[in-house]
């Protein structure tokens, strides 16, 4: 098989079972989100900020290390696990120590509780990777969306169960403890791996000065993605803070299905292509098929909020659809940019990765930090403008190892852009006619997403058939196999 049969195989499969999962967690999400109150459920929220951060800290760079090294070696994966497995220890002792007191300070005992409770999931996160990295280097995607799918749904079974039964915010906490423990043992059922520990100096070295650039880039990137979650929940409060998280919740199951799952894909494939030369040609060529299908289901989201919010989460979540609708412009030139860190890391630029890292983190945080206190509407504005205005400064860093030509890349998108924006205006105008007509939000979903679906592709292929020509071929040749002659 092609390596580009192979990354488009691989990026199926993971879409796939991010699917299943994202909508066993949205469903789970939803059920909370009206049984829980809002001042719980932000709670939840923010307790679980930390935990995400500490398992972005013991993740930092090691599935790539193992991803691009040209033999997998059992010796290497057990020093790889050990230091990896140092680095869970430590960061759990920092969540007890720091995470715990600062939430106690921050919002209550019981937020202290839940977040040394969840501290274990990182220990057992931190003995996960190595397993997904030879998964991932195998494009055994299919093995580990499955195991990962299958653990989602025995925790949210789990939280379901014992928040019927009364537990009310330990159900969650609950669930995610199982969820971790269930997904390792899975993943390494279906890995055939035997995992046991190594200790060398020489490989840690290696994987030090491979990871550490890498380690800033994950911590910059996390906090890039959550500035303004976080912002919000410091100055405005728990119930904001769960307003706004509801608001970006569809955002991410987009994200985790889509560009998350090709993200994947990016160090594999891009590190193996041969004729370095081509690399920028393909990139634009990976973004435009992005852009293509992902554009108009964000502008689709945007345009769907207001029924959609309240059929998925209850009415007291009203005003996160106006956060919803805000935040979904930001992927325009998120559809350009979000894959260029790994672009950089499959040619072994983690330095200037790191950089390009580094100045989305500096741009989120100025701009939440400086405009939260102007309302979350105003700061999320401004996030838009601002990932548009720094968007140029992220291509010129990434022009210096690979050449991309930026005017073919700009003309790639303008297509799905512009039809998506189209598609937007019309959703938007006739909502206001089809809530009069359709009796309920359901139905009213269900009309907006009808037109959608039939407007964005007709708008492409009346205003730039030969894209739209070029597009489903360029799908066809992805998605389908070629009829071999015997």
């Amino acid at each position: 098989m092609s390596l580009k049969k192979k990354a488009t195989k691989g990026s199926i499969w993971t879409s796939l079972t991010r699917t299943g999962i994202n909508v066993v967690d949205f469903l789970v999400y939803a059920y909370l989100a009206r049984v829980l109150t809002l001042e719980e459920f932000g709670l939840a929220g923010f307790c679980f900020l930390f935990i995400e951060f500490a398992n972005t800290l013991v993740n930092a760079g090691v599935n790539q290390n193992l991803v691009q090294r040209d033999k997998w070696e059992d010796r290497y994966a057990a020093s790889t696990m050990t230091f990896v497995a140092g680095m869970g220890m430590i960061v759990v002792l920092g969540i007890l120590g720091i995470g715990a007191p600062i939430a106690y300070y921050s919002y209550s005992e019981l937020a202290a509780w839940v977040v040394a409770s969840l501290a274990p999931i990182t220990l057992v996160t931190s003995l996960q990777v190595v397993v997904s990295g030879k998964l991932l280097r195998e494009f055994k995607n299919k093995q580990m969306g499955v195991a990962k799918f299958c653990a989602t749904l025995i925790s949210a079974v789990t939280i379901i169960v014992l928040a019927e039964n009364g537990y009310g915010l330990w159900a969650l906490i609950i669930g995610k403890l199982v969820n971790a423990i269930v997904q390792y043992f899975l993943l390494l059922y279906v890995a055939k791996f035997k995992p046991y520990f190594h200790f060398s100096k020489s490989d840690n070295k290696e994987l030090i000065s491979f990871c550490l650039p890498l380690f800033g880039m994950t911590i910059m990137n996390f906090l890039h993605r959550k500035a303004s979650n976080m912002f919000t929940g410091i100055v405005l409060g728990p119930a904001s803070f769960a307003l706004l998280a509801a608001a970006h919740k569809g955002e991410l199951v987009i994200n985790q299905v889509t560009m998350s799952s090709i993200n994947t894909m990016v160090v594999p494939s891009f590190s193996r292509v041969k004729e370095k030369n081509r690399l920028g040609d393909l990139y634009i060529k990976m973004v435009s098929i992005t852009a293509l299908l992902v554009l108009p289901i964000f502008m689709g989201l945007a345009a769907i909020a207001d029924p959609f919010v309240i059929i998925a989460f209850g009415e007291k979540f009203s005003p996160s659809a106006a956060y919803m609708t805000i935040s979904a412009f930001a992927m325009f030139p998120s559809v350009i940019a979000w894959f260029l860190p790994n672009l950089l890391v499959s040619e072994g630029k983690t330095s200037d990765a790191l950089r390009l890292t580094m100045l989305n983190l500096v741009s989120n945080i100025l701009v939440a930090g400086c405009t939260i206190w102007f309302g979350v509407d105003v700061m999320l504005i401004s996030l838009v403008v601002a990932s548009f205005c720094i968007l140029p400064i992220r291509l010129f860093i990434v022009t210096k190892h690979v050449p991309i030509n930026i005017k073919s890349l700009l003309l790639s998108v303008t297509p799905p852009i512009v039809s998506s924006l189209i598609m937007f205006a019309v959703l938007t105008i006739i909502k206001s006619g089809l809530s009069e007509t359709l009796p309920n939000d359901v139905m009213l979903l269900f009309g907006l997403i009808i037109v959608g679906v039939l407007v964005y592709p007709s708008i492409l292929a009346v205003l730039f058939y030969p894209y739209f020509k070029s597009s489903l071929l360029e799908l066809n040749s992805m998605f389908l196999r070629k009829k071999v002659n015997t």
